[in-house]
């Protein structure tokens, strides 16, 4: 089996570490005394020299084994290089930690001891070695040919495809929410900005540019925008050319250039979007910028458009794949839209659409098709290119190999490679390509932490410098988010980012660059040590036969090692490059090995979650440690001295015990999570005093065991800058504590540094908190505090607090939490501010930044009191306001000061039974959500909420009156009722709701009226789901703006206000399950109405249209039993677009459609008593008519004459109408572009008697009486495809003369058809199949070419370029064809002969079919059949020869030999193509052996031997060897060979014992046997 190849970049960027950590240790001082500078500088210019030859190398290595060999020892000898280097590293490590025991001596006379000395020549003698090694690498460099060249890696541009905002015919499913989400961002944008942002921010083939494109012609956007751009951007985004395109775009004008100077430009723009606005007040544009990488130039952008147009409402779409794009462009940090990704039924619905057509499906197909839409996964590109597949084979066993092939395991990304490719190939460095080749450590579906994998990286010194290894870290990170290599993206709410996955094609990726160096060993890994010497990387999932083998062989060279067993017991040999070693969750491992301080190259130790018991005492000698993880340890004990480990950075532990003793030792440490404070020796908080560069999070637990102040204050939590987080836990209190009081002091000395942006403090037992909360900075009067950064602050459990501290002057605190404080009684004044500020003759705000504000299990809680004082200003910024579980509380104080509150949560608070009338004062409220509170049986009046947008009342048991008694001038969002089981009436001002725009009432079952809706002049939403006492809907007029009604399952319903049929905007109208309703109001008056759907309705018998529905563009009618009538009014409604009329069994007929001039879109299915289309119009009937689709109508047997006029018509499909005998004459349908008969089992003439024109796809299928095809088809000089299949009567074929641009030809299974009548060449045809007409005969002579078949394919052929499948099979009058056009087909690819007459006995000879000819002579014209890649010869049973001359194929790929039963033998020099890939080899039932001149077949990858009943023998075991790229044979049907063939036994077995999947299929049964069998 080949060997991986080693991948440049990856190489590349070891050797670039190599360098540069050569270049650091030359300047460090002790590598100076050691005289070792000279040496290290050559040595980093040889390996600089080596990294330049890469890119030529890594192309060679392909095709010259001598170079792949060259790489790996460069590879080798880089690693010995790195490990020497790094060996340094630690000994000056160890010598620094031993000098600061000696501190006197000097650093020369230590450094001049016996030791020294003999490190000096050891380390000598190794780098000679190697430099001596690199030299010999450069000299086979330059034998090879190899060419060195620049080593930076730029980052490949993408090619600039354009993008555009129409939209394709197929419809984009599953994106109904994420157009709505980005619809209400645009049109009513968070913030007051000119021009508002919504990034839509997603992985490549997500579906970004589609979204933006429903988005672009959504009716909605389309009112709200008056001019709109679409620009692709790419990769450069250049301002100019988005202005021009707008310009463009806004004018059609694509010759006017724009001015250079970008004033002009703006000002040009401006005038044109002036011009556009008419009598509006102001006009809004919007801009989409689809496929941004860039947004370098992204201010001079937003300037340009600000100075366009000076008005707000403007909105600007933006698609990119990058995260920091959507950072730099969006204003707000919920402005931003992530679409997510497809259900599996919308999944189906894409393959679907993609794999049906023209075709109906069968229900085992459909059960199929929706398992492969299972394994797409929801990415939309995917099931697009899956469902392409389909299309082409609609076969059930062609489907059922799709879904189970291995496309859903590692193909999957094969499918999408190339879009995975591009974003890893633009990655801009080797080291950010090795980082992402690394994951490939991890399973799939891995939740990485970021954390954890910089650190990784880091201790592979993937990062550089050890200085910037951080900001490397981040900045590696987030360029694999922006290319999209991450997903699943967890982030705090300060932005940083926590947790994310990889998609399990883009691990397949990662897996692909990267398995040269990494194993990932699971159960059936079979490798040996001879194929796994290469790797560095290994993770063992579990334990196998081979490990200790492969262990055995990897470990010397084994960088990471990831194992969920006890790798050690079955090892010899040690680890001596390890640099990680990752035991998590293995609990079997209970101990490591005593010399684990030996692996002095270990920078990364993670024993989580593992049984070991205790670290060995040697690990004091891991110097170059930098991480090291104890969580999730029962017991381990920790042996002294580890406090000597300085290089330490990173210190995971999760228990007390496993705290490292005098950890203020470890001064380099930058992650320490938690500490934990003990009274034992190195121990105390102190140990926090010298750790000054921890950033991040850290929790300090067990504070009661702080005895003061003063110890407290030993931690210098000021001087810690870079933490932002801090949490205090006091923990349980122990005998210890001296109290509460001490805590409170304690408290006083944990001051945190000024910048500290968030604070928890949990299980205080203090009454009262640290002054340092609230203490000033400076001058007093400057209003600054200490912690004027905090952004967050949390009180949990701290339970004897009876009162809250003044947090009220915190001027940037955005998000306070007050949990479980069970003692807190009240809050009032002393919550606000202290008292030094109530003298203060001036207005004071309160919590002046605060956004939300959480309350929960607040168990005492009673009384909320707001501000006295008239000059206090309280919540000035308050958004959000959540109360939660505060059982006690019985009201809201909310005064009226929440100037900016928009959001109210009140939930599950039991005694709650009011809230303060103040509430009507938030004038900026939008949401109100009461839930829960089941003694809330009355709501604040809520006339005065001018803002309010949504209402939400849900849960509310005791609620029976919705108290609206009007003022509620905004609500317009929703006005959501559930669940309130006792509601019975909603007040009757809700009808002053002027503005109110969606209406819900959903669940309640006792609401049995609703207010009269005749003043909701601007609802344009109504919603009325499973309010089962409800028997009339009160629409009894005034409702003008109302554009979407929907009742669903409101069983007593009979009635729909007639009021109704002044609501003329009304544009969508769903009726779904209403068993009762049986009259509709008459729909006369809908001049707006555009949509209507009834589903269910069982009782309705007549659809009431009886005229004046102008506007209507789209009716479906389904599953409406008892529905005989559709009103003859309908004929009135000219804009209808679709109608469609489903599964309606009663319904006989059709108003006449006559009147329907617009309707493009005609589908009837399964109306079984419908007998007749009435399509009876004038010359005007129809003319729009694009597709007509009639399907399972069993009755129907015409179709109205009328359809003559349709000449327009595109698509005409006629499935399954068995009782339709005859159509109209199709003369003028010159736009007709495809034609489907399918089963009409009654139609004798298809009559297409001249006109069509543009006819370019003609399908007749199983039409068992159709005898004729109206000549006229002879003038469809566009036709592309024709096909004709099951159709026994057919005997003859209109001539095809002018059909030159016929590209796709298939005659099958026409029982009659005596004549194929092509006169004339076919220059365009593509793929042509004759098959199974036994009465085809010769044709009669034409002109002076000859006669009978012999010159049938001359004639189709002639001049013929472009033909790349040939197929004619089973025609039993061909005996042969005397002609040499074959010769002229240099794009043949495919051809398929057989099933001819069985009087041919042999192949013909040079003077008859010389394109196949058996002669010894090869004729001349097969020299040009330098295209053809796959061949199959079948049914040839009287043949005795075989075909010699198909060596000369040059191209030839594949090869299907069958039938040719009379064959005894294969000639022994017989010469097939060495191009051939595949080699199938049926029914050849009297050849006994395969012959050994096989032996040439050195490009074949696949062997199948089928129904050969007495092969016995294959080629010899030399030939067999020598097929060095064979992977897969196949044998079936072969009962003596598949004996010889057995595993060990069988005397054939020793030739394909090499070939890693031999399958023998005995039976049904399929058995592997090959070297993957093991």
């Amino acid at each position: 089996m080949a060997g991986p190849l080693i991948t440049e970049a990856l190489l590349g960027a070891f050797l670039e570490g190599a360098v540069s950590k050569a270049n650091s240790i030359v300047t460090n001082q002790i590598s100076r005394i050691w005289n070792f500078k000279k040496e290290l500088r050559r040595l980093g210019d040889s390996l600089e020299m080596m990294n330049a030859f890469l890119q030529d190398a890594e192309k060679k290595q392909t095709k010259m084994d001598a170079v792949k060999l060259w790489l790996q020892r460069l590879k080798d000898v880089a690693e010995e290089a790195a490990d020497v280097l790094d060996e340094f590293d630690y000994e000056i490590l160890r010598r620094k930690l031993k000098i600061g025991s000696q501190i006197r001596r000097k650093l020369v006379d230590f450094l001049s001891s016996d030791n020294s000395i003999l490190f000096r020549l050891k380390m000598a003698k190794k780098i000679k070695d190697i430099l001596e090694t690199l030299d010999g690498l450069n000299k086979q460099a330059n034998e090879f040919g190899l060419q060195q060249r620049a080593t930076e890696h730029v980052s490949p541009r993408r090619s600039n495809v354009e993008t555009f905002s129409v939209m394709d015919d197929s419809p984009i499913v599953g994106r109904e929410n994420d157009v709505s989400k980005v619809v209400d961002l645009l049109v009513n944008p968070k913030d007051e900005q000119v021009v508002s942002v919504v990034p839509i921010v997603g992985m490549a083939g997500l579906g970004k540019t589609a979204l933006a494109k429903l988005v672009y012609n959504d009716l909605r956007v389309k009112r709200h925008f008056d001019v709109k751009s679409w620009v692709c951007v790419s990769d450069h985004f250049d301002v100019k050319k988005i202005l021009g395109a707008m310009f463009e775009q806004l004018t059609g004008d694509s010759r006017t250039s724009m001015p250079e100077n970008m004033d002009a430009m703006i000002m040009k723009l401006r005038k044109k979007i002036e011009q556009a606005k008419g009598e509006k007040d102001q006009i809004k544009y919007l801009l989409v910028l689809d496929d941004v990488w860039d947004v370098k130039k992204w201010e001079d952008l937003k300037l340009c458009l600000k100075g366009i147009s000076t008005n707000g409402g403007n909105g600007v779409i933006v698609t990119t794949r990058k995260e920091d794009v959507g950072s730099t462009v969006q204003a707000l940090s919920n402005q931003r839209h992530h679409p997510g990704r497809l259900e599996d039924e919308e999944c189906w619905s894409v393959i679907e659409q993609l794999a049906l057509t023209p075709f109906p499906m069968s229900h085992e197909l459909e059960l199929i098709g929706k398992e492969i839409a299972m394994q797409c996964r929801g990415l939309p590109l995917l099931a697009k290119v899956i469902g392409g597949t389909m299309r082409k084979e609609r076969s059930h066993g062609t489907w059922l190999e799709i879904q189970e092939s291995g496309v859903w395991g590692s193909a999957d990304s094969e499918l999408v490679e190339s879009v995975l490719k591009l974003s890893f190939d633009r990655l801009p460095s080797p080291s950010l390509k090795k980082c992402f080749a690394y994951c490939a450590m991890f399973p799939k579906d891995y939740c990485f932490e970021t954390e954890e994998l910089k650190q990784l990286w880091m201790a592979e010194g993937f990062l550089g410098s050890p200085m910037a290894m951080v900001d490397i870290g981040d900045k590696y990170l987030n360029e694999l988010l922006s290319n999209s290599l991450f997903q699943d993206v967890e982030k705090d709410k300060f932005g940083n980012i926590l947790t994310f996955k990889m998609h399990d094609s883009v691990h397949d990726l990662s897996l692909s660059v990267s398995k040269f160096d990494t194993l990932f060993f699971q159960e059936k890994s079979s490798l040996t040590s001879k194929e796994c010497s290469h790797i560095r990387h290994l993770n063992v999932g579990c334990d196998g036969e081979s490990l200790p083998e492969i262990l055995t062989a990897v470990a010397p060279k084994l960088y990471s090692l990831f194992s969920e067993i006890d790798v050690f017991k079955k090892l010899s040999k040690s680890f001596t490059r390890l640099r990680v070693l990752k035991f998590v969750g293995a609990a079997n491992i209970c101990e490591l090995p005593d010399p684990l301080g030996e692996l002095k190259h270990l920078r990364y130790l993670d024993v989580s979650r593992t049984s070991i018991k205790a670290l060995p005492k040697s690990a004091t000698k891991l110097y170059n440690l930098q991480t090291l993880r104890l969580l999730g340890l029962l017991r381990l004990t920790l042996p002294d001295g580890l406090e000597i480990l300085t290089s330490l950075k990173h210190l995971y532990f999760g228990k007390k015990e496993h705290q490292l003793v005098n950890i203020g030792n470890l001064t380099c440490l930058q992650t320490l999570p938690i500490f934990f404070v003990g009274s034992e020796r190195g121990h105390s908080i102190k140990e926090l005093g010298s750790l000054d560069e921890l950033r991040g999070e850290l929790k300090i637990c067990h504070l009661e065991g702080v005895r003061d102040e003063q110890e407290a204050k030993g931690a210098n939590l000021h001087r810690k800058e870079k933490l932002f987080k801090v949490i205090f836990d006091f923990g349980r209190c122990d005998s210890g504590s001296s109290g509460y009081n001490s805590e409170e002091e304690v408290m006083e000395g944990l001051q945190p540094h000024s910048k500290l942006q968030s604070l928890t403090v949990s299980l205080y037992r203090g009454e009262s908190f640290p002054s340092w909360m609230l203490r000033p900075v400076g001058d007093s009067n400057t209003n600054l505090f200490l912690l004027n950064n905090l952004m967050e602050l949390k009180f949990f459990y701290c339970k004897n607090c009876e009162s809250l501290p003044p947090l009220g002057q915190l001027h940037n605190l955005q998000y306070l939490e007050l949990i479980k404080l069970t003692k807190v009684k009240r809050m009032g004044n002393e919550f606000y501010c202290n008292e030094s500020v109530d003298g203060m003759n001036k207005v004071i705000k309160v919590f002046p930044a605060l956004k939300k504000f959480t309350l929960r299990f607040m168990d005492s809680l009673e009384e909320w009191t707001g501000m006295a004082e008239t000059k206090m200003i309280m919540f000035p910024c308050l958004e959000r306001l959540e109360i939660t579980r505060c059982p006690l509380l019985k009201s809201v104080p909310l005064t009226g000061q929440c100037s900016s509150l928009q959001k109210l949560h009140i939930s599950s608070c039991e005694k709650l039974s009011k809230i303060g009338d103040g509430l009507s004062t938030s004038t900026c409220l939008k949401k109100l959500h009461l839930g829960n509170c089941p003694d809330l049986s009355s709501i604040p009046n809520l006339e005065g909420f001018s803002s309010l947008q949504d209402l939400s009342v849900c849960g509310c048991l005791k609620l029976e009156v919705l108290p609206i008694t009007g003022g509620c001038s905004s609500l317009e969002e929703l006005l959501h009722i559930f669940s309130c089981e006792k509601l019975s009436k909603i007040g009757d001002g809700l009808s002053t709701s002027t503005c109110l725009k969606k209406l819900h009432l959903g669940n309640c079952p006792d609401l049995s009226s609703i207010p009269n809706l005749e003043g909701f002049s601007s609802l344009q939403g109504l919603s009325v789901w499973r309010c089962l006492k409800l028997e009339v809907l009160p629409i009894t007029g005034g409702c003008s703006s109302l554009e979407e009604l929907s009742i669903d399952s409101c069983e007593k319903l009979s009635k729909i206000g007639d009021g109704l049929s002044t609501s003329t905007c009304l544009k969508k109208l769903d009726l779904v399950n209403c068993p009762d309703l049986s009259l509709i109001p008459n729909l006369e008056g809908f001049s707006s109405l555009q949509y209507l759907y009834v589903r269910r309705c069982d009782k309705l018998e007549v659809l009431p249209i009886t005229g004046g529905c102008s506007s209507l563009e789209k009716l479906r009618i389904c599953d409406c039993e008892k529905l005989s009538k559709i009103g003859d009014g309908l004929s009135t409604s000219t804009c209808l677009k679709e109608l469609g009329l489903y599964d309606c069994p009663a319904l006989s007929s059709i108003p006449n459609l006559e009147g329907f001039s617009s309707l493009q879109y005609l589908s009837v299915q399964r109306c079984n008593k419908l007998e007749v289309l009435p399509i009876t119009g004038g010359c005007s009937s129809l003319k729009k008519l694009h597709i007509l689709r009639i399907l399972g109508c069993e009755k129907l047997s015409k179709i109205g004459d009328g359809l003559s006029t349709s000449t327009c018509l595109k698509e005409l499909c006629l499935f399954n109408c068995p009782d339709l005998s005859s159509i109209p004459n199709l003369e003028g349908f010159s736009s007709l572009q495809d034609l489907s008969v399918w089963r009409c089992l009654k139609l004798e003439v298809l009559p297409i008697t001249g006109g069509c024109s543009s006819l370019e796809k003609l399908l007749i299928c199983d039409c068992e009486k159709l005898s004729k095809i109206g000549d006229g088809l002879s003038t469809s000089t566009c036709l592309k495809n024709l096909h004709l299949a099951d159709c026994p009567d057919l005997s003859s074929i209109p001539n095809l003369e002018g059909f030159s641009s016929l590209q796709y030809l298939s005659v099958h299974r026409c029982n009659k058809l005596e004549v194929l009548p092509i006169t004339a060449p076919l220059s365009s045809l593509k793929k042509m199949l004759i098959g199974d007409c036994p009465n085809l005969r010769p044709i009669p002579k034409i002109g002076k070419v000859g006669e009978g078949w012999s010159r049938l394919l001359p004639n189709m052929l002639q001049s013929n370029v472009s033909l790349c499948s040939l197929t004619i099979l089973n025609i039993p009058d061909l005996i042969w064809i005397q002609d040499d056009s074959l010769g002229r087909l240099n794009c043949l690819r495919e051809l398929a002969i057989g099933g001819f007459s069985e009087k041919l006995q042999e192949f013909p000879g040079s003077s008859s079919i010389r394109y196949l000819s058996a002669s010894l002579l090869v004729p001349h014209q097969l020299q040009f059949l330098t295209a053809l890649e796959g061949l199959r010869i079948e049914g040839f049973q009287g043949v005795e020869a075989f075909p010699e001359w198909l060596g000369n194929l040059s191209s030839l790929k594949r090869l299907y030999l069958s039938g040719f039963g009379k064959l005894k033998s294969l000639p022994h020099q017989l010469h097939l193509p060495s191009t051939l890939k595949e080699l199938t080899i049926d029914s050849f039932h009297e050849i006994e052996a395969l012959p050994d001149s096989f032996r040439n077949l050195s490009s074949l990858r696949c062997l199948s031997i089928q129904f050969c009943d007495k092969l016995m023998y294959l080629p010899s075991v030399d030939v067999m060897r020598s097929l060095s790229k064979l992977i897969r044979m196949y044998i079936k049907g072969c009962p003596l060979l598949e004996t010889r063939c057995e595993r060990e036994s069988g005397p054939e077995w020793s030739k394909i014992s090499h070939i890693p999947f031999v399958i023998i299929m005995i039976g049904c049964k399929e058995m592997l046997i090959g070297l993957e069998s093991e």
